[in-house]
């Protein structure tokens, strides 16, 4: 949803012109992403071991901090990777290993963020996770049945999947799990996990029912 809107946003511009005049002819999206999967394993990695060590509180503290910054930086990545995308012929091996590591790198911080607090946070987490799955089943899905030329029709040519939008895309699981991690109080972690794992699953219907009208109720 932010997604969708932040394309058509002076920021996306921004984005763009920073990637033009510091990344275009250094680095490829593919590298781009790799990075972003990279930092992304190392962020959550750092979560688990700031809590398996037993540190000075303040160290704990720093090494935890230092960890959610990784991630931010990850998720940075992210969005520089689909601008070198879409200033070069985007690939198909490409859009498959972006979204591959996307889903990686939010399934790793998820697990981190269950290791933190694996008594209150197991269930919201593992509903998460399934919400996830079937998510990006259902994205799979669609994505696959949709052919080259029925992309083009809907204005889609810079894609090498078909993308149906929806609740909760790539922005507000990083705004999801930005908080659940800052926010140090049980409580409060435990109703945001609840609430990502409710939209995440509404989102995974609302690509349902975009499926439906698009290969059901458009062929009646």
């Amino acid at each position: 949803m932010i997604d969708t809107k932040l394309k058509k946003s002076k920021i996306n511009a921004i984005v763009d012109q920073f990637v033009k005049k510091f990344l275009l002819n250094h680095i490829s999206a593919n590298q781009m992403t790799l990075i972003g999967l990279i930092l992304g394993l190392t962020s959550s990695i750092v979560i688990v071991i700031s809590e398996i060590i037993n540190w000075n509180v303040i160290i704990q503290k720093i090494i935890f901090i230092i960890a959610v910054i990784i991630m931010v930086v990850s998720f940075g990545a992210d969005i520089f990777d689909g601008a070198l995308a879409r200033m070069k012929k985007p690939t198909v091996f490409g859009g498959i290993f972006d979204i591959f590591s996307d889903r990686t790198v939010e399934v790793s911080i998820l697990i981190a963020i269950i290791f933190i607090d694996p008594v209150n946070l197991l269930w919201p987490g593992v509903f998460s996770l399934g919400s996830i799955v079937l998510c990006i089943t259902i994205f799979l899905l669609i994505g696959g049945a949709v052919n080259e030329s029925e992309i083009e029709k809907m204005d889609e040519k810079k894609k090498v999947i078909f993308y149906a939008n929806g609740l909760m895309e790539r922005t507000e699981t990083f705004i999801f799990l930005f908080f659940i991690l800052v926010i140090d109080i049980s409580l409060v972690r435990i109703i945001l996990m609840w609430i990502f794992a409710l939209l995440v699953f509404i989102t995974a219907l609302q690509r349902f029912f975009h499926a439906y009208k698009l290969f059901y109720k458009s062929n009646k």
